[in-house]
This record gives structure tokens, C-alpha cells and sequence, in this order.
């Protein structure tokens, strides 16, 4: 992992490009981030190649399964409200984030990147040690997720900060049923962004509908 300035202009269009080749480019954020990234990095005692050995051995449709049930087993959730309705396909669509000061909306001055050699974006949360803190998984369990929606929509990640990671989609659900199967397994991966964000997964799957960008954080 090598960290790179990079131009806020073109940042995830290069890294898109570069998704497909073997030598991968990820939209990091700004000095504050590549900090949080480098104490967690020294703080984690796993490798890659461990994580990325873990993550063979989880079925990400089984941890899906799991996470579910214990969803629908929390008395105190309601399952209809998390639910909502799915009204039309959202003509507000998120973009790539990391490029931007959330504060301001300006461009991130002096933004950095990483170059990681890889030959699946499914691996990159390995090299980051990405998760195990608070409700965010652990990095084998980010990297068979991610597998699991490589293959099936031609996700791949392209920007990861300390707390967010952002992608690009190849082959977003184009139904609302589909988008509606998405949008629950990824608020079972990452609750945050319908909690704190779009207040119900109908909602969230408005915003997945032909969309090629995704965007997860975790308190």
C-alpha cells in the first residue's frame, strides 16, 4: 500500500480505470484519514492474506441470513417502519464523497489516495484491516460481502477512508425488486446509512435503482 496525492477533479475517475487492472487506485480522503488508516493498520495483527483466507471460509448469504434473524428477533425494532415504502426511483442520486469536505461541499485540498496490487476489489478491505469496531464487521466479513456483490452487480470498491468505503456498480438492479433485496443486505451490512441517513431501506433502494455508485459509514 503506497499512499499517492491525487487531483479531487479526476480522482475516482482514475480510480475507476484503474478498478479493472491488477495495480488498483483508492480514493482515501484527506491527511486526517490516512492517519486514522495507518494507527489502525499498526494497530491490527492480522495480514492480508490472513483476512483474505478468513473471508473464504464466510458465506456471505448465510451472515446476511444470521444478521436478519436477530433483526427480526429485537422486540423492539419495528420491522415496517425500517421498512417504508417504496415509492418511485430517486432522481437524487448520491455521488463519490471522499473527494469532498462534507463540511464545506469545496474540493479536499491535498487530497491522497492509495495503490494497492490486487486482482479483485473484493481484497481491499483486507488491505486496509478495514472493520471490527462498533457495529462495523470485521475485515474478512467486508471482503466476503463484497465478493458476494462483485460477482453479482460488478461492485468495486474505489474509495475507503477510515470509516467509509464508496464504489463503483457495473450492474446495478434495475427492478424495484432487485433494488429492494439489495438495499436490505446493505443495511444489514451497514445500518448506519438507513438509520443516520435515509431513514428506511425503501428509501435507500429509491437511491440503488440503476444507480453505479455506492456509499457505506459506520459511527
Amino acid at each position: 500500500m503506497k499512499f499517492v496525492n491525487l487531483d479531487p477533479a479526476d480522482a475516482f475517475a482514475k480510480a475507476i480505470k484503474a478498478s479493472s487492472k491488477d495495480n488498483k487506485l483508492v480514493v482515501c480522503g484527506t491527511e486526517e484519514d490516512k492517519s486514522y488508516i495507518e494507527e489502525h493498520l499498526l494497530e491490527s495483527s492480522q495480514s492480508p492474506k490472513d483476512i483474505i483466507r478468513a473471508a473464504a471460509n464466510i458465506k456471505a448469504a448465510t451472515w446476511l441470513s444470521k444478521r436478519r434473524q436477530l433483526l427480526e428477533s429485537d422486540e423492539e425494532l419495528n420491522l415496517a417502519e425500517i421498512t417504508g415504502e417504496f415509492k418511485a426511483e430517486s432522481s437524487d442520486k448520491q455521488g463519490f464523497n471522499l473527494a469532498t469536505d462534507f463540511v464545506t461541499g469545496e474540493a479536499v485540498d491535498n487530497l491522497l489516495g492509495v495503490k494497492i496490487k490486487t486482482d479483485s476489489s473484493w481484497k481491499i478491505p483486507a488491505h486496509f484491516k478495514f472493520g471490527g469496531w462498533n457495529a462495523c464487521p470485521e475485515p474478512e466479513v467486508h471482503c466476503a460481502i463484497w465478493k458476494h456483490w462483485q460477482l453479482k452487480y460488478g461492485a468495486k470498491i474505489v474509495g475507503v477512508s477510515n470509516d467509509v468505503i464508496e464504489a463503483y456498480i457495473t450492474k446495478p438492479p434495475q427492478t424495484t425488486e432487485e433494488a429492494m433485496k439489495l438495499a436490505w443486505e446493505q443495511y444489514l451490512y451497514c445500518p448506519d446509512i438507513v438509520d443516520q441517513g435515509v431513514e428506511t431501506v425503501s428509501k435507500l433502494a429509491e437511491v440503488l435503482l440503476n444507480h453505479d455508485c455506492w456509499y457505506f459509514w459506520w459511527d
